[in-house]
């Protein structure tokens, strides 16, 4: 069945474009008048897995960016008057969502069945967590479904954006380390063999720092096999194993115990916590049910039982402030803030401004650790590739003395 690259208006103005899986091009036409949209351009598209019966997209997991599209497009669909199947149905069909419209399509499947949308995506915790779900069936409920996920594409959108310039300022360092790891790697698989046998032989007295790399120099000289395979292996059984939430949270529980990481966790950690607080409590879910919802989200490696112990406080009667200064599970200006924010009912507002603040520390955080590794990498291979050269070129000298 061809596909449908379409253009139309929503009774508010706003532009929407998709495309859609349609025989003919009326057929399209009439799809989008009965969603309630007003169609302007339609032109007919390729699509090559459609017209070859191959998915390509089979055994590929669908992308952030994926589910935030969807959510933006659901909400423009319903507040244009379009009912929750229907607009199911049109993206299921819409080449933007990319290897999402398979799972769209299943949720429109248990719609269907007589599941709410908010038990249907519960179905797929990998692309849809435990606050979305949450703020779903808070927006079900009270009958604002499409401004619930207005708010929620807004703050995935930002969410991303965020980790982009994470991803981004940690590119550099670990481009550098890299190569200064090759480096050294070429210098001890093809520069000190050229010189180890000279200076062995001649019985040149060699500072024990070169002893030490000439004996890592044979070694992988003579098992440059094994090296190799490892090289491959390890890089690809770490990626694997961190995508185990245990793993994950083991690493996470580590990485919090050294100085420089806890800072940057604890300014993520407190980031999310604020951000997802403030989301739940501004679309009407309690506190109690928030934080029951969060705790999922922030029980990670050796927090679990800060954050479970924090909730039972507040589940029990306690102040949400006074439940997390117990623990310390978050920095001192943040509790206070969120004191001030029980003490004038402005809880959830206060809770997005902290969570703004602590992203901001966060990446000026993160630009400190970029501007910090990137040139100690540099300096410090420098400096060992620098005082080998020097340490072997003053055994070639002794060696030459003596025998001259």
């Amino acid at each position: 069945m061809p596909n449908f690259r379409y253009q139309a208006l929503t009774q508010t103005g706003e532009l929407v474009t998709g495309t859609i899986s349609a025989p003919s091009a009326a057929e399209v036409t009439e799809r989008i008048e009965f969603l309630g949209l007003v169609p302007i351009e339609t032109s007919a598209g390729r699509d090559n897995s459609a017209q070859t019966g191959i998915d390509l997209s089979f055994g590929s997991r669908p992308r952030p960016a994926d589910v935030t599209v969807f959510t933006r497009d659901l909400a423009l669909l319903l507040r244009a008057g379009a009912r929750l199947d229907d607009g199911l149905e049109l993206l299921a069909g819409d080449a933007d969502l990319g290897r999402l419209r398979s799972v769209v399509a299943r949720i429109r499947g248990d719609v269907m069945s007589g599941e709410s949308f908010a038990d249907a995506i519960a179905s797929h915790p990998a692309l849809f967590p435990p606050v979305f779900v949450a703020l779903v069936r808070v927006g079900e409920a009270s009958g604002s479904l499409d401004r619930t996920l207005e708010v929620l594409a807004t703050e995935r959108a930002r969410a991303e954006e965020l980790r982009r310039k994470v991803v981004e300022a940690l590119q550099y360092p670990a481009f550098v380390l890299v190569a200064a790891g090759g480096v050294l790697v070429f210098f001890l698989l093809f520069v000190l063999p050229q010189f180890s046998t000279i200076l062995r032989d001649m019985g040149a007295k060699l500072d024990p720092a070169v002893e030490v790399l000439l004996d890592l120099s044979d070694l992988a000289q003579a098992h440059t096999t094994e090296f190799a395979a490892a090289a491959i292996v390890l890089p690809i059984g770490t990626w694997l194993l961190l995508r185990r939430p245990g793993a994950r949270a083991a690493v996470i529980g580590r990485l919090a115990r050294l100085p420089l990481s806890r800072t940057i966790l604890m300014f993520q950690r407190t980031a999310v916590f604020c951000r997802n607080l403030g989301i739940l409590l501004g679309n009407g879910v309690t506190l109690t049910a928030a934080l029951r919802i969060i705790v999922d989200v922030m029980a990670a490696g050796d927090g679990a039982a800060v954050w479970g112990a924090a909730a039972d406080r507040v589940r029990h009667g306690g102040r949400l402030s006074e439940a997390l200064a117990a623990n310390a599970a978050l920095p001192p200006m943040a509790i206070r803030m969120l004191r001030l924010g029980e003490e004038t009912g402005q809880l959830a507002m206060l809770s997005g401004r902290i969570a703004d603040f602590y992203e901001a520390k966060l990446q000026r955080a993160l630009e400190r650790v970029v501007g910090i590794v990137g040139p100690l990498a540099i300096v410090t291979i420098s400096i060992v590739v620098g005082g080998l050269i020097v340490s072997v070129m003053t055994a070639l000298l002794s060696v030459s003395q003596s025998i001259g």
